[in-house]
């Protein structure tokens, strides 16, 4: 199954990120611009079409990310359009006319990167406190613990806690 979701805050901005990942990304480009696959992580401007009719969406960036070098490990692409409703309306409905697409449920592109391998239950958890972090504190403690210091903390009282639990059984048995 091939997921897609806005990336950027719902809204009208400037610009909007939308998220493709899976089996079908390379269909979905393909579609959507009428054109072969970009350089991979190279930032290509390019035209999105609906799908069908070939009439313009938008111009926009897009950034191709081949799996298992991607965020979630597979297939992924990132298309940067303009941030208005109708854009991405029209992005989301052609999209959607693809194959096996459907819209990402929240977190679910995270939850593939952890069910790959690409990321740890910690890391994943503490990209949504990121996310989440309304002060400077809750954001400091999202960075500590995303990147591994939190981690090696855990890691260290862990085997200190099978030491002494060893110790204690081998007491136990003799």
């Amino acid at each position: 199954m091939t997921i897609y979701a806005l990336s950027t805050g719902s809204g009208i901005s400037g610009i909007s990120i939308i998220r493709v990942s899976g089996l079908d990304t390379k269909e979905v480009i393909k579609k959507l611009t009428n054109s072969a696959l970009p350089e991979p992580r190279l930032a290509t401007l390019k035209k999105f079409n609906k799908i069908n009719t070939n009439e313009l969406i938008d111009e926009g960036i897009l950034l191709w990310f081949p799996g298992p070098e991607s965020y979630t490990g597979e297939d992924m692409a990132e298309f940067h359009v303009h941030g208005s409703r109708a854009v991405i309306e029209a992005m989301h409905s052609s999209i959607s006319k693809v194959a096996n697409c459907r819209i990402a449920e929240p977190g679910e592109f995270t939850k593939i990167a952890f069910q790959n391998g690409k990321i740890n239950l910690l890391k994943a958890e503490s990209i949504s406190d990121l996310i989440s972090s309304e002060t400077e504190i809750q954001r400091q403690q999202a960075i500590k613990i995303m990147s591994g210091k939190s981690s090696e903390k855990f890691n260290f009282l862990r085997e200190k806690l099978l030491k002494i639990l060893s110790n204690v059984e081998a007491k136990i048995d003799f």
